[in-house]
């Protein structure tokens, strides 16, 4: 008999997956560029300098830059410093100037990143690196000299960027407000080519996953996991997208353009529902959210009513009145949401933390405080100017507490439900110059029948672990001789304490791994992980500590 030979495996170091995918895409690229006889190159000549986008790639760069550098991704890729660049208050401008050009992971990066490349890329082409007038030559001015409009388009994502900031409800952070203006001059001036654009967006995440995790194996786990939407500026979205429609408008009037409307509904709809511009919430408090998903998807065929309306006049003045026509109505409309969602933003934004709003016991380093807590009322929220707010109302809040007055921060970096399941969380403080990691623990006993107890410990980095929050005692579901059986978390441990009736008969530490020990006429042992209680040849688990699940 035959026997086939084994196959050799493929060296580890060798990237062999990623270049089977980086081969065939290529191969399939140059086969449809030989089969087809459009020429995407020389269009691109022709609006462009040398066919690139010169200016997109520059905001690209500068992103990039402060990612790597100013948050310190460069040396620590998987936790960049975002705390300090968050927009806090307009008593703390640094982080406004900042919020937009800043991220909170590698993830969130890349993705706005791949979207202003792709959206960029249209934006440029429409603007254009040359004049558009006949007879009008180039570098005959700044308004024709190809390297002032490629350095226009930099500093226009700029001003946006700051704009989008300044008036983005809450502490933000990220340069979706600018890539959401850039889909929404994109989507006005060249629907058609936006949608292409849109599509060929989800084809590059796609190519990008496939490089960077060629081969993934996944499996059950317990993870803490919060709604996605909870996680989406829906307001500073919402302000980029009516920005950058707005842009467009006068663009195209002092072009005197008019992209098909219908083309314009379609995008605009595709693009909001696509993005989860439907995804309209509230805050409760405690890591609870409260989503309205009808009215946001009310909201989302409106907006797209009203850009697609706004691009029917063929009027090149931009001047929106009140009267009859669609276009001046609809114009009217965009720039009344636009002004009433960047005003909201002020109240929420003149934020005003003083020293004593600090929690008083915490870690603290240079000006934070760090500390943990549960069911605390949110000084950041409290501070918020409300005109119908109630004498009394709180919004509370739980889990590892950041807080700075000088940078106005107070936050929960790290929710209880996320720390109960991962064990170990890390929370970084710091400022453009210095950074600093403070690590919460939780130690964590599942008592039968009843609730979990659980202390909180808080270590600087290369420091002593100090206990900050200790739970409230849990006692058994069981009777052994009459006797109850409490756990009770402590600043140096756990105890355990037996009671008959309301007299407490015996308390002691929680026996050390492998051992047993008598409190009030109980014998307990302990076996690894599990806590024994036996009696008259009677043996009950009263407790189990939990296993956090592995971080990936």
């Amino acid at each position: 008999m035959m026997q086939s030979l084994p196959t050799p495996a493929m060296p580890a170091w060798l990237p062999w997956q990623e270049a089977v995918v980086l081969t065939v895409v290529f191969a399939v690229l140059v086969a449809v560029r030989r089969f087809s006889d459009a020429r995407l190159g020389d269009g691109m000549r022709a609006r462009l300098l040398l066919g690139v986008p010169w200016g997109t790639l520059l905001t690209m760069a500068g992103v990039l830059t402060v990612y790597l550098f100013l948050q310190g991704a460069w040396w620590h890729p998987r936790n960049p410093l975002v705390t300090p660049f968050r927009t806090w208050s307009y008593f703390y401008p640094f982080g406004m100037l900042t919020g937009a050009f800043t991220h909170g992971s590698q993830g969130h990066i890349t993705g706005n990143l791949m979207g202003t490349l792709v959206y960029g890329t249209v934006a440029e082409y429409v603007w254009g690196h040359y004049p558009r007038n006949r007879g009008v030559q180039t570098f005959t001015s700044l308004r024709t000299n190809p390297f002032a409009r490629i350095l226009a388009v930099p500093v226009a994502m700029f001003v946006v960027g700051v704009f989008s900031a300044v008036f983005a409800i809450g502490p933000i952070v990220g340069f979706s407000g600018v890539v959401f203006a850039i889909a929404g001059f994109a989507l006005v001036t060249r629907p058609t080519l936006f949608l292409g654009a849109f599509l060929g967006n989800r084809v590059l995440d796609l190519l990008y996953s496939a490089l960077r995790y060629p081969v993934s194996t996944a499996s059950g786990q317990t993870r803490f996991v919060t709604p996605w939407w909870s996680n989406i500026a829906i307001q500073g979205h919402a302000i980029g997208i009516l920005a950058g429609v707005i842009v467009a408008l006068a663009l195209l009037w002092n072009r005197n353009k008019r992209p098909d409307t219908l083309r314009v509904f379609f995008a605009t709809l595709v693009f909001a529902v696509a993005q989860g511009l439907w995804a309209v919430y509230i805050p409760l408090g405690g890591g609870r959210f409260r989503l309205f998903r009808w009215a946001g998807t009310a909201l989302v065929f409106v907006l797209a009513l009203v850009v697609a309306a706004a691009t029917v006049s063929s009027d090149r003045t931009f001047r929106p009145s009140f009267d009859r026509r669609p276009a001046s109505l609809a114009v009217v409309v965009l720039l009344v949401v636009l002004g009433a969602l960047s005003l909201a933003a002020v109240p929420t934004n003149v934020v005003d933390l003083e020293e004593d709003q600090l929690p008083e016991d915490g870690i603290e380093v240079r000006d934070y405080v760090v500390t943990y807590d549960e069911n605390v009322p949110n000084a950041y929220f409290e501070s918020i100017w409300v005109p119908t707010q109630r004498e009394g109302a709180s919004v509370n809040a739980s889990g590892v507490i950041v807080a700075s007055a000088e940078r106005e921060v107070w936050i929960a970096a790290v929710q209880p439900g996320r720390l109960a399941v991962n064990g170990k969380e890390r929370v970084t403080v710091g400022g453009p110059t210095w950074r600093e990691s403070v690590y919460a623990n939780r130690t964590d006993w599942s008592v039968l029948g009843n609730a979990s107890v659980y202390r909180v410990q808080l270590r600087r980095e290369g420091g002593q672990p100090r206990t900050a929050y200790t739970s409230e005692p849990s006692t058994a579901d069981v009777i052994l001789d009459g006797r109850n059986v409490t756990v009770a978390a402590r600043q140096n441990g756990f105890d355990v304490v037996v009671t008959r009736g309301n007299e407490t008969v015996g308390q002691a530490p929680l026996p050390a791994n492998m051992t047993r020990t008598r409190i009030g006429g109980l014998t307990f042992e302990r076996n690894r992980s599990r806590l024994y209680a036996r009696t008259d040849g009677t043996r009950v688990k009263i407790a189990e500590r939990r296993q956090q699940a592995a971080r990936s």
